[in-house]
């Protein structure tokens, strides 16, 4: 259920990144605020999310 909830995660992001810059190319888009945070925010989640899925339990334990 978890490598499911991470695989969706990482598409889920993916498709949004896509088709903001697929939108990003259109002459006189303008880029709001909102869509630079989605942006910024898929970076950490497809990471965390990457390395869950390739087996890495450091990446969702919490620091002590």
């Amino acid at each position: 259920m978890k490598n499911a909830l991470a695989v969706t995660l990482i598409v889920g992001f993916l498709l949004v990144d896509f088709l903001f810059f697929h939108d990003l190319l259109k002459p006189g888009e303008v880029i709001t605020f909102p869509q630079y945070l989605t942006g910024l925010l898929s970076i950490p989640v497809i990471l965390v999310a990457g390395r869950f899925l390739v087996g890495d339990d450091k990446a969702l334990r919490p620091v002590p």
